[in-house]
């Protein structure tokens, strides 16, 4: 491996940072600006649409029903398309196309009062500072000094809700104003207001959140004090996201957590359940000391009783604990998160169907790894017809996108997901020789990158991949990890769980990179099969990690150890043990390390994996 090779991924990193967590809608909120109007993120609660327009684009109808009229009503500015996916956002469409430049929409409206809605994505500039405006809704200023890039990055969906805005002479007007480059709006939807938001509880976003499936802490009802949430203090101490007295702040996992909590506060979530069945109850918690106290409610009934868990180490050493199976109805639901103790933090919880392992066989299992009992926490068998977004996401292109041309590597392959599918229960990553092209270039080889970065992260526990490998000269598959959060590379650490050469299909290496120690300095291992080679059939790779050791296996046999002792002893930093780790796989063509393919080279060849596991110790 060479430093190059990993230099990239850490730029790469920085700018996935954005890809948003399930279901995740987008920013930190900002104080409501101007006087008489309230700002927030949350997508307007259900009303009458009175208006909508796709700004700088054509008709459109959205994911929710609501139809954006073509650009019309506005003075003013440019119109500009994208054809760039949007992350956050199931409208990609509507986040392409904008109007840019100073300019105005007046919108004619019935006498009344209105929630106005607008919705951003910055597809041009990819640097925070590039772009900042300002918009005024009915004369006042109601977003100010706006950064779409520092508050969701590049080519991610952003989404203010202007609330109680009153129009008496039957014209709203909506201005942009550039303080940095140019404004850009690309839709704006206005609904009749149904309330002051305090008597009338309503799903965050306007759409129950759907069982199963997981629902982010920082979601939880619209309605207010006392109707959607319980919280003892005034005002939002981690000042992020939403601006109510509930108390958000960033999470080092991604997206927010709620915090500060204190005794007898609580949140309510309207969820919509798919179908009669038993669900599995999951809460991700942490607790810097002490541990806490929770049970969760349904329509007013105590489902779990009290859940008390240990003190996770820090206010953002994250765990998950079971709560116990629910049974539930099909239809929507109030779902109650009481906190019956304080000081800790809440990030999420997730309800999935019980039993979805029963009877699910995973060949090659092995075991008691390390000598010790697992409780599975996380598994993807890919038994579905399609890949599950939820948890993995493409990364796509041959890295220029993310500052890193080739990948940072000469890396010769272009990521598309076009090259991934789920077949006959396994998820497949094909690699070709053909050509595909975009704005920098033309590559000769394509093939598939997956992540779980923002969606599925892990602190400590086991993992396992049985995969069926590649083989032959320039092919470098790979099962690895890096860290949440603003990490930095390799400042902030790397786990490879498992990479292979072509041109040596019989061997694998397990590795850690790190301050001082990447690159070609990184500390790793290797594992040799007595006969055959990788790509002959499936394997289990597998990595333990606890604090201060990992352990790396091969179809349960144990070939490499890193303690914290080894690293600190070469005069450098262990950097394991400060955080949740997400996962990555893909199959690079090419590079500084495996070499470019030669006449030997076989094209199409398929890694294969069968599952992907997650543990913590029983």
């Amino acid at each position: 491996m060479t430093d190059q090779r990993h230099a990239a991924r850490s730029a790469e990193d920085s700018t996935d940072a954005t890809i948003p967590r399930r279901r995740f809608l987008g920013a930190a909120a900002v104080a409501a600006a101007g006087t008489g109007l309230a700002s927030s993120v949350a997508s307007a609660a259900p009303g009458d649409v009175a208006f909508a327009v796709n700004a700088g684009g054509s008709a459109y109808t959205a994911a929710d029903g609501t139809d954006y009229r073509a650009d019309t009503s506005y003075s003013g500015g440019s119109a500009a398309q994208s054809s760039d996916s949007i992350a956050g956002t199931d409208d990609d469409d509507l986040y392409r196309s904008e109007r840019y430049g100073e300019f105005s929409y007046d919108i004619e409206l019935a006498a009344g009062t209105y929630d106005v809605e607008l919705h951003f994505a910055e597809t041009y500039w990819e640097a925070s500072g590039d772009r900042v405006f300002d918009v005024l809704v009915a004369g006042t200023e109601a977003v100010a000094d706006l950064d779409i890039y520092a508050e969701v990055g590049h080519d991610a969906a952003l989404v203010r809700t202007i609330s109680g805005v009153d129009v008496s002479g039957g014209t709203l007007t909506i201005s942009a104003t550039g303080d940095v480059d140019n404004a850009v709006i690309n839709a704006i939807r206005v609904v009749e207001a149904t309330g002051d938001g305090s008597s009338g509880q309503q799903p965050y976003g306007g759409s129950a959140w759907t069982i199963p499936g997981r629902i982010e802490a920082e979601d939880y009802d619209t309605g207010g004090e006392g109707v959607a949430y319980h919280d003892t203090t005034s005002g939002n101490a981690g000042g992020a996201y939403r601006d109510d007295d509930v108390d958000i702040e960033s999470a080092t996992e991604g997206g927010y957590n709620v915090g500060w909590i204190v005794a007898d506060e609580w949140l309510e979530y309207t969820v919509d359940v798919d179908g009669d069945d038993t669900y599995d109850l999951d809460l991700r918690v942490a607790s810097a000391s002490g541990g806490g106290q929770v049970r969760v409610e349904v329509d007013g009934t105590d489902v779990t009783g009290s859940i008390e868990f240990d003190a996770t180490g820090g206010w953002q050493e994250w765990t998950t604990i079971a709560a116990g199976s629910v049974n539930l109805a099909a239809g929507q639901h109030v779902v109650r998160v009481y906190a019956e103790t304080g000081d800790w933090n809440f990030n999420y919880l997730e309800l999935r169907p019980a039993g979805d392992d029963a009877g699910v066989t995973y060949p090659d299992d092995p075991g008691n790894l390390d000598g010790r009992s697992w409780d599975q926490f996380f598994a993807d068998h890919f038994d579905g017809d399609s890949l599950d977004t939820s948890v993995w996401v493409d990364q796509e292109g041959n890295g220029h996108d993310y500052g890193a041309p080739g990948w940072g590597n000469s890396e010769e392959q272009y990521y598309s997901q076009d090259n991934r599918w789920v077949e006959n229960s396994n998820l497949v990553v094909e690699i070709r020789e053909e050509q595909a092209s975009d704005e920098h270039g033309t590559y000769d080889y394509t093939s598939g990158k997956l992540v779980t970065q923002g969606n599925l992260d892990f602190q400590y526990g086991r993992v396992d991949f049985r995969s069926k490998l590649v083989e032959d000269q320039g092919l470098w598959p790979a099962h690895w990890m890096l860290p949440a959060g603003d990490a930095a590379w390799p400042d902030d650490g790397e786990i490879d769980i498992m990479e292979l050469v072509g041109n040596e299909p019989a061997a694998v290496h397990g590795t850690v990179h790190g301050p001082g120690y990447s690159g070609g300095g990184s500390i790793g291992g290797d594992y040799h099969l007595d006969s055959g080679v990788f790509a002959d059939d499936f394997h289990v790779f597998s990595v333990v990690w606890d604090p201060g050791v990992i352990k790396w296996y091969v179809d349960g046999e144990h070939f490499f150890t890193v303690t914290r002792e080894d690293v600190e002893s070469g005069g450098n930093d262990w950097v394991f043990d400060d955080g949740p780790f997400w996962l990555i796989l893909n199959c690079a063509v090419g590079g500084e390390w495996p070499g470019s393919p030669d006449e030997t080279t076989t094209f199409p060849q398929r890694m294969e994996i069968d599952y992907v596991r997650l543990f913590t110790e029983a």
